[in-house]
């Protein structure tokens, strides 16, 4: 009895939260197989075990991954199960890889909800906040296989927590933890940089508004000199020259060295030289229509209190608003490379989905009560385009799994088909596959494929299944399968006997070829 008081959980604001958690997990258990792997897997997955081999002294190994500037210590975690427990094949190392990272947006989600508590002083509102992100699409597919920007978009939620909870109570341990928290942040991507500008502008403008004492200052001093060294105990890779090799990780990322192509807005565009509406552009057609209205509603709010509170305005959601529009700024300003869905800029997706739960509290609510009103015309259009939203992400998610990942919504439907890639990483290479191998029985097959994922996915199959398929030039194969990637979808030379369709628009094919004599030598 000491403990169900100690839990109370039979406080409704205690017992729904940790429902929701528990189905999420059990789902993420269920499914998380579902999922191909994408054109980072191998690498990451190489990363893992390499860095574990240099933290241990075996190799220097590490330095030879392209990959190695990337989040080193997240895939060291991400592996930690395989060095476990030995999975006898490649497969299923790849399963548990994709298990941690789903178990590792799973926990994150749980910190993003305890900083709308923070933020909302209301579990529903928080709770809330965790459906938009979770319902959309893409972050939900990601959660499974994207090892690069869903660890570090919750890593950043993560830093936000912490400097919430500072900003609330200022501590001594809280600082010590901003500083891990952030330290951490920047070792798994560099870009983290950000996240002590964006407590020094929140310092800045607290001074101003003599919101800070002398000893929270001096808190923040000791902040920015602890900083650089947990950066560093946290990100092996520049262990040996930290100087050099961190600036070598800032250029990776602002300005990518390899040149990626990507279909957009009708036209294969370089990563060299993105448009700097490039991510503002993805953002408005893969992130829900409702959830941008909502977003509409809490800017104005926002808007309304800053105007009339002015220097009494909340330093919590002006972090918010920063995290929001401080790397979005940056990359339309400096012109920073960076291609396919700018999955690498995710991480401020939390950002507007709070923003958003701001606006939906905003319209359910007076000013100067906290008693939600049902049948003001506010409420009933928040609550419309919340349920209508929700009700058509569930569906969406459940009907096109496990190809979430190709979501639009309605305006970026409208030009998806010919102007945007789909399936850019190959994850339903796996599918289109495991098709193949069913509908072809005999011995051998000449198979040619557009992208390298396919073959990272030829791990799902069996031995024999895996030895049936040669790979050969486009004019020599017998079965060609593609997902379309860089260019304008058009068919192969022969016939379609199989494809994935999601909202209308194919994302992965396959083709049976005319014999080899009568296919044209240019390839798709």
């Amino acid at each position: 009895m000491p403990m169900f008081n100690y839990l109370q959980l039979f406080r409704i604001d205690r017992w729904i939260p940790i429902l929701f958690f528990v189905a999420l997990l059990i789902t993420g258990i269920f499914i998380y197989g579902d999922y191909g792997l994408c054109w980072d897997d191998p690498m990451q997955h190489k990363l893992g075990l390499v860095a574990w081999d240099y933290v241990s002294g075996k190799s220097n190994d590490l330095f030879g991954n392209e990959n190695c500037y990337i989040n080193p210590l997240v895939m060291m975690v991400e592996v930690l199960p395989e060095k476990i427990l030995q999975p006898a094949t490649e497969a299923e190392a790849f399963l548990l890889k994709h298990l941690a990272n789903f178990i590792l947006c799973w926990l994150g989600l749980i910190i993003f909800y305890l900083l709308g508590l923070r933020l909302f002083r209301d579990y529903r509102f928080a709770l809330i906040a965790c459906l938009l992100l979770i319902l959309t699409p893409r972050l939900l597919a990601h959660f499974f296989y994207n090892s690069k920007d869903l660890p570090f978009l919750f890593l950043f939620v993560l830093s936000m927590y912490v400097l919430v909870t500072w900003i609330q109570k200022p501590s001594w341990s809280r600082i010590g933890w901003l500083a891990v928290c952030s330290g951490i942040l920047t070792a798994t991507r560099v870009v983290g940089v950000l996240f002590p500008v964006i407590i020094f502008i929140v310092v800045i403008v607290a001074m101003l508004a003599r919101k800070l004492s002398r000893k929270e200052l001096r808190m923040i001093m000791v902040y920015f000199l602890l900083y650089p060294f947990t950066v560093y105990v946290f990100f092996p890779s520049i262990w040996e020259h930290p100087f050099e090799k961190f600036f070598a990780a800032i250029a990776l990322y602002t300005h990518h060295p390899y040149d990626v192509t990507t279909l957009f807005m009708g036209e294969t565009v370089h990563s060299l030289e993105t448009p700097w509406y490039y991510v503002p552009v993805w953002m408005l057609i893969i992130i829900p229509i409702g959830w941008w209205l909502l977003f509409l509603g809490g800017m104005v709010a926002l808007i309304k209190r800053l105007i009339l509170e002015r220097m009494k305005f909340s330093l919590l959601w002006l972090s918010v608003l920063l995290w929001l529009f401080l790397p979005l700024s940056a990359v339309v300003l400096l012109r920073g490379s960076t291609y396919e869905d700018a999955r690498h800029f995710f991480f401020i997706q939390p950002a507007l989905l709070l923003i958003s739960t701001a606006g939906m509290q905003w319209l359910l609510r007076t000013n100067s009560s906290s008693k939600i009103f049902w049948k003001s015309p506010a409420s009933l259009i928040a609550l419309t385009v919340f349920i209508v939203t929700t009700s058509y992400l569930l569906l969406f998610n459940f009907k096109y799994h496990p190809f979430q990942h190709s979501y639009f919504n309605a305006i970026g439907r409208k030009y998806a088909q010919d102007s945007f890639d789909k399936d850019y990483w190959g994850v339903s290479y796996k599918n289109a596959l495991e098709f193949l191998v069913k509908y072809e029985q005999k011995d051998s097959m000449k198979v040619r494929w557009k992208i390298d994922p396919c073959e990272w996915n030829l791990v799902w199959l069996s031995e024999r299944d895996r030895n049936r398929i040669h790979f050969v030039k486009y004019d020599q194969c017998e079965y060609y399968i593609t997902n379309y990637r860089s260019h304008t979808p058009f068919d192969a030379v022969g016939e379609k006997i199989y494809e994935e369709r999601v909202q209308g628009f194919t994302i992965v094919a396959v083709y049976k070829m005319h014999p080899p004599n009568d296919i044209p030598v240019s390839t798709p």
